[in-house]
């Protein structure tokens, strides 16, 4: 599709990956809007998944589907049944690096042939506010990518106060874990991984990991971190979203350490008991969730925001503090978006960060 005038009434078409229902993924065409003054046209070149949050929607498991966060009191309410919440459908991927190709009247801070980085789901064509756009400057396009996933570890490893010669447990290596990994070693700790899929693995040891275990291989995780630590490990850092790691972090910490969920838990927790290792050796269990919708801080002084996060995180790319190297894997075809999500759920061990390129 090549580059369009909306200003001047053409109609401009673009389709966007969605999600009908649990397992229910499709590619929507709908029509642009036109230009308002403050944004841009943007042609996409890149867009990726947040895999957890949105894997845990197609499958039907998140807790958004029959309750909402009430936002003045922050706990969760049922639903009301005379009030319609609408979960479904709902757009697929967070991130997409583009090409600018029209801008609105009052436009000043892009220009047209600018390449840049945004918050976007997955979709060829984006009408956006020119303020949520951020220009690749001296990123890779890659590495803009990452910003979200690396913000994420960041706040974790802050969150659990790891430090020099520390040593941490990281459970759940997709891009979160990996790119924690590397933070963790830049804070010179010790960093102690967990797999079953080799190809997170190999890529866990190439960003510094001392010792990455097999969990396929290892009969009792907890009590074999406890017998290589010689003790337990002083923070673990949980990045699958699930229970049974958990349960796993929580029996591989020493006692008074602490453990950090960074992963995004949905469905019942049949597989944790708070009544043993967590309550006997006096575990600290923190949550991690500096995102933006969210309005978390990370623990420390001063408070850092999910903004503040995310600019530390394009510093320490800039500067080559992180890589990215094999992070983002497999790329797909925007033809083929509907089989990339299918092989983020059922085939987990053959992706790590999966891209759609257009």
């Amino acid at each position: 599709m090549n580059q369009v005038e909306l200003e001047q009434g053409a109609v401009q078409t673009r389709k966007t990956l969605m999600l009908q229902a649990p397992r229910e993924a499709y590619l929507q065409e709908e029509t642009l809007t036109p230009l308002k003054p403050d944004q841009v046209l943007i042609r996409s070149l890149l867009s990726t998944f947040k895999h957890g949050t949105e894997m845990s929607a197609y499958h039907g498991s998140s807790p958004f589907l029959k309750k909402r966060l009430e936002p003045e009191w922050r706990v969760f309410l049922e639903n009301r049944k005379d009030v319609q919440h609408h979960f479904y459908p709902r757009p697929l991927g967070n991130m997409t690096v583009g090409v600018v190709e029209q801008l609105g009247s009052e436009v000043r801070s892009l220009a047209v042939g600018d390449t840049v980085f945004g918050w976007l789901p997955v979709a060829d064509w984006h009408v956006s506010f020119a303020n949520k756009l951020q220009p690749l400057d001296a990123l890779t396009p890659t590495e803009a990518l990452c910003i979200d996933p690396a913000s994420f570890a960041l706040g974790g490893v802050l969150d659990g106060n790891v430090h020099f010669h520390g040593k941490v447990l990281i459970t759940g290596l997709g891009a979160i874990g990996l790119l924690a990994i590397q933070y963790c070693k830049l804070s010179g700790a010790i960093v102690y991984a967990t797999s079953s899929f080799p190809l997170r693995s190999r890529l866990a040891r190439e960003y510094g990991a001392e010792i990455v275990l097999d969990t396929r291989q290892v009969d009792d995780l907890g009590l074999t971190i406890k017998q290589l630590t010689g003790g337990g490990v002083d923070v673990a850092l949980e990045c699958s979203g699930s229970y049974a790691q958990l349960h796993q972090a929580i029996r591989a910490t020493r006692q008074g350490g602490r453990v950090v969920c960074v992963g995004f838990y949905s469905g019942g927790a049949t597989e944790l008991n708070l009544g043993e290792e967590f309550f006997h050796n006096r575990l600290t269990l923190l949550a991690s969730l500096p995102a933006v919708s969210w309005n978390n801080s990370v623990r420390g002084d001063p408070p850092l925001y999910a903004q503040d996060l995310q600019q530390l995180v394009i510093e320490d790319l800039k500067a080559k503090r992180l890589k990215v190297d094999g992070l983002l894997y497999p790329t797909y075809p925007f033809s083929e978006s509907v089989k990339a999500v299918e092989t983020i759920s059922s085939r987990p061990a053959e992706v790590i960060k999966v891209v759609i390129k257009y």
